[in-house]
């Protein structure tokens, strides 16, 4: 029953859903408030009144819960620890429209600036910042960062990163879930933790769902390899947590009951008496988490604010909540009266087995200062939501109302009727489509919009386009949404507009594409959205980065990844002033079993030397796999340089044990080489190349130990220095020659093209080209080399339109970084076209990724130039670099070439066949042409042209042979009646199609 007299204070609390572990603990924390509060005779001749609501854990629940402690039982300010999400949603649609005061306690990342909201949580300035600079200095440079998908883990995590970069760390991982996980997600997560090389785990995570990671981290011993740290892990969260998982994590908070405080103490001895308490925890189960005390502090500001200005009117109490200044269990806390949050001291304490909390660390209040993310200052939440219909205060109550929706009625013209036609056609849609007026409003959205966001098709209808936007991005969009209204574009499709980041109802982030159009109508702009969910893409974007930076079987990083992570170590030794070490490891008698037992039992041995270096390794090192039985150990902060002997004696021992798979046992043992290096001294390459050499003596002198890389190992370096020196008078001593490799037609097998390969043979004997080329580039005699290469392409084109007309086979040829970075690239090119008479039309510049990645507009220009001279421009190895999907559409390429590394198991492997068909599907939404390169098996070439390959080059088709035997091969395709060596029965009338357009394709000429 209501109380006569009384303050109305509503409490939402999560009851229910991911965060409803701090339900009852909430509730008994403010009900400690009050009863304080009104046992000194209330505030301003009035008592408080509390009554509480559900929030659901979710925005439409934490509305519904909001609306009835206002609009039903009256309550005239609102406190709660509402998730970001939810926390919009109730400060949008209800306490904004009514003028009323919201007091927040949970994890604030700075987003939300309203007349009425006061947060009484640490930003990110206060909290986040000073703790990574205290993780780089106590516990090493490397973050691993994971989150739930909404607004406060990636406001976190984004200035966390930020925060991180400015000392000298470096985020080696960031992941999103959904909220409300599952076990489905947690296995990838800990895998992704176990092979990042991360110093830190530090996740986002609320409730239930931060117990589950805690929980699978323990589990998956990964607390022996890397700190966690959070900012949301309290005393609830170790009381729900086994002493095993709970000890030695980590926490970042304004407040643990192990403060030493008088207000805290005051606080604990009022809940040591509170009725149903046993004692205080961990002894008992009277606790108080952060949320608790937050939701004390709220209550006791309320009543200071109340006492300053004696009254419990709206406006005058928002006045004086600016003003508040108080002792609380927390510390001493202030309100910034212009950013209306408080500043707070922030404690990093430890978690013991029994769930007590030490503190170990202490970072005085800071002045609060909203991050980077939100520098813009978004419009008023108020004015992203559909102004509701006018609010008629209750007799006796203070608040302000609002005033009628200024939002325009629906349009009615002579052309009703027809709208009507077309309104029923886009309710129907399966596109989601979304019309709005010249000022944003949602005027009509079809179902197909409406489940895209999470929203009722009425629900759409009462909203502005900018809140399908998430928070730290309205701002800009706003912007961007006038200036295309006042400009003179009227549609802008998807592809000339980036990607966008869409908010569904429930607040999680999604990929989209939109398309926009404007229109005039009687009374104003209409504006057209057309929108695509891109989620699929982007995961297979995702799949294509993780497996250009890691290795398929072992799940470890790979040789690029490896090299960007020595780069960035030799970066902080600089800083540091600590040595850098790498072990390169390579397995002794690793090729007899694979021989023996096939390749099967080679791979399982390989996945178990992964698990073996991955339980060796000291905390924040870097296990990779380079190729093959080579993997390499990363270490850094090297004190004593000579400790890392301990490590490799280690691995030894670990690796000789016998190693069982299935029914057989097998033993292997290592070659390990030691390179220390700084980064004052040494670049990435010598010492990766040091540790090699090291390696190799390790081999020499018996197997199965180790040696530190020394002078003595320099005559492996100096033949590599013989091939360096030799290579620039290779030309000059007509050493080189080139050789041609057959692609043919996916559909007939015909050759209709080579790819030229260079070889070279010096007096002392052949050098392989993956010996001398990387060389020929590190030295830049692949320039002059790389010439010669295309003269000879040049003078094979014009020979075999000679012999063979407008039928001749085309001609590729690849070109490095290095070449391409060369001044005068271009025109020499361009001489070497005019003086050969080649046809530039008929011959193709293959580039991996890897010479793409350069500086962007560099490349674009350059490679536009070569298209103008009529060259075309094909992808190498298309999946294996690090570029960015959409990078291709900037990019005159013509001809997509699939790397070999995803054909080679197919079709027994479903990710390979996925990631194929995900680049085969990129390509044909281009308009390339498509080469799938590494074919050997006829299995291979069936799946292939299945996918829609318009081309197949590999040993099926054809080995790299002489001029001579090329120009053979291309005349008994010709005077075959049929091609034997690809065709199948009977061509279908699809087939036929493709073959038709592989000629068009293969000689299409491209828009410079």
């Amino acid at each position: 029953m209501s109380q006569v007299n009384s303050f109305k204070l509503g409490l939402l609390l999560p009851l229910s859903g991911v965060a409803s572990i701090y339900g009852q603990e909430i509730l008994r924390a403010v009900s400690l408030a009050v009863a304080q509060v009104n046992a000194a005779g209330g505030v301003a001749g009035r008592s408080l009144e509390l009554l509480a609501q559900d929030d659901g854990s979710q925005p439409a629940t934490a509305v519904a819960a909001a609306l009835t402690l206002i609009d039903v039982q009256g309550c005239r300010a609102l406190i709660g620890p509402l998730l970001s999400n939810a926390r919009h949603a109730v400060v949008g649609e209800v306490m904004a429209m009514r003028g009323l005061p919201m007091l927040n306690f949970s994890c604030q990342e700075g987003s939300i600036r309203e007349h009425g909201f006061f947060s009484f949580a640490a930003l990110p300035n206060q909290q986040i910042e000073p703790l990574m600079r205290v993780l780089v200095q106590r516990f090493g440079p490397k973050v691993f960062f994971a989150g739930s998908n909404y607004e406060w883990p990636r406001g976190s995590i984004d200035a966390a990163r930020r925060a991180l970069a400015l000392h000298g760390g470096e985020s080696v991982g960031e992941q999103y879930l959904p909220l409300g996980l599952t076990a489905r997600e947690l296995p990838a997560l800990m895998e992704a933790l176990r092979y990042s090389g991360a110093d830190v785990f530090v996740p986002f995570f609320a409730g239930r769902d931060q117990i589950q990671v805690l929980q699978a981290f323990a589990h998956a011993g990964l607390k022996a390899r890397m700190a966690l740290v959070s900012c949301q892990f309290d005393e609830v969260m170790a009381s729900q947590l086994k002493p095993e998982e709970r000890e030695g994590v980590y926490s970042c908070n304004t407040y643990f009951m192990s403060l030493s405080n008088p207000e805290n103490q005051d606080m604990l001895a009022q809940l040591r008496q509170w009725t149903g308490v046993s004692g205080l925890w961990p002894q008992g189960d009277g606790l108080i988490s952060n949320f608790g005390a937050g939701a004390y502090l709220c209550v006791m500001a309320l009543a200071q604010a109340a006492a300053a200005c004696q009254s419990w009117e709206t406006t005058s109490l928002i006045a004086a909540l600016k003003q508040v200044d108080l002792l609380a269990p927390q510390g001493r806390v202030r309100m910034d009266p212009a950013s209306q949050h408080v500043s707070v001291d922030i404690y990093l304490s430890c978690c013991g087995a029994q769930g007590d909390f030490r503190i170990i660390d202490h970072f005085p209040a800071q002045a609060p200062n909203a991050p980077a993310r939100y520098t813009l200052p978004p419009p008023p939440l108020a004015e992203l939501q559909a102004p509701a219909p006018q609010w008629q205060a209750e007799p006796g109550a203070s608040g302000l109302p609002m005033p009628e929706a200024p939002r325009p009625e629906a349009p009615k013209s002579a052309e009703h009727v027809e709208r009507t036609e077309r309104a029923e056609l886009m309710a129907f849609a399966d596109t989601p489509i979304v019309a709005t007026d010249g000022q944003g409003w949602i005027r009509r959205a079809n179902f197909s919009a409406a489940e895209l966001f999470g929203y009722s098709v009425e629900e759409m209808h009462s909203l502005s386009v900018h809140s399908l936007l998430p928070p730290h991005l309205r701002e800009r969009h706003v912007m961007l949404f006038q200036r295309f209204l006042d400009g003179d574009e009227q549609l802008r499709r998807m592809s000339g507009r980036g990607d966008i980041v869409g908010y569904r109802k429930d607040g999680s982030f999604f990929p989209l594409e939109a398309s926009i159009a404007k229109f005039r109508q009687d009374d104003g702009w209409s504006l057209v959205v057309t929108l695509r969910d891109i989620s699929e893409r982007k995961q297979a974007e995702a799949q294509l980065l993780w497996r250009a930076t890691h290795d398929d079987l072992t799940r470890l990083p790979n040789r690029a990844l490896f090299t960007e992570r020595l780069q960035n170590a030799l970066e902080r030794s600089r800083r540091l002033d600590l040595s850098v070490a790498v072990l390169f490891i390579d397995l002794d008698g690793f090729k007899l079993i694979n021989d023996s037992h096939g390749h099967e039992a080679g791979d399982l041995l390989l996945q178990e030397v992964a698990r073996r270096l991955g339980s060796c390794v000291r905390p924040g090192d870097t296990v990779a796999r380079l190729a093959g039985d080579e993997f390499v150990v990363l270490c850094e902060q090297l004190q004593q340089p000579e400790s890392i002997s301990i490590l490799a004696e280690r691995i030894n021992v670990a690796l000789r044990q016998p190693v069982h798979l299935d029914g057989i046992t097998v033993r292997v043992s290592a070659s390990i080489g030691v390179a220390v290096g700084h980064g004052m001294t040494h670049a990435a390459q010598e010492i990766l190349q040091g540790a090699d050499m090291a390696m190799y003596a390790a081999k020499e002198r018996g197997r199965d130990g180790w040696r530190f890389f020394n002078e003595g190992l320099q005559a492996q370096a100096r033949d590599r220095m013989c091939i360096s020196q030799g290579l620039p008078l290779a030309l000059a001593r007509h050493e080189m020659k080139v050789v041609f490799q057959p692609i043919v037609d996916a559909m007939q097998g015909q050759v209709i093209g080579s790819e030229l390969l260079l070889r070279w043979h010096p007096p002392a004997g052949p050098v392989p080209p993956d010996r001398f080329i990387p060389l020929a580039e590190a030295s830049g005699a692949i320039v002059p080399i790389g010439l010669w290469v295309f003269r000879q392409a040049c003078l094979a084109e014009q020979r075999w339109r000679g012999r063979w007309g407008q039928g001749a086979p085309h001609v590729s040829v690849n070109v490095s970084a290095r070449q391409l970075d060369a001044p005068g690239f271009v025109s020499q090119l361009q001489a070497e076209l005019a003086q050969t008479g080649a046809e530039p039309g008929r011959m193709i510049l293959e580039l991996t990724e890897s010479a793409l990645m350069s500086d962007m507009d560099e490349i674009v220009e350059k490679l536009r130039a070569l298209a103008a001279l009529g060259l075309r421009i094909a992808v190498d190895d298309f999946g294996t670099g690090y570029s960015c999907l959409s990078r291709l559409t900037r990019l005159p390429v013509s001809i997509l070439k699939i790397d070999r590394s995803f054909i080679a198991n197919v079709p027994d492997k479903a990710e390979d066949m996925a990631v194929a068909r995900a680049v085969v599907g990129l390509g044909k939404s281009l308009g390339l042409t498509l080469v799938a390169e590494g074919v050997e098996t006829d299995i291979q070439a069936e799946e292939m042209r299945k996918l829609g390959c318009h081309m197949l080059q590999g040993y099926l088709c054809g080995k790299p042979v002489d001029e001579a035997d090329f120009m053979r091969r291309v005349d008994e395709d010709a005077r075959a009646e049929r091609p034997k060596r690809l065709a199948k029965a009977e061509r279908t009338g699809a087939e036929q199609a493709l073959e038709a357009a592989i000629c068009s394709l293969c000689l299409k000429p491209v828009e410079a």
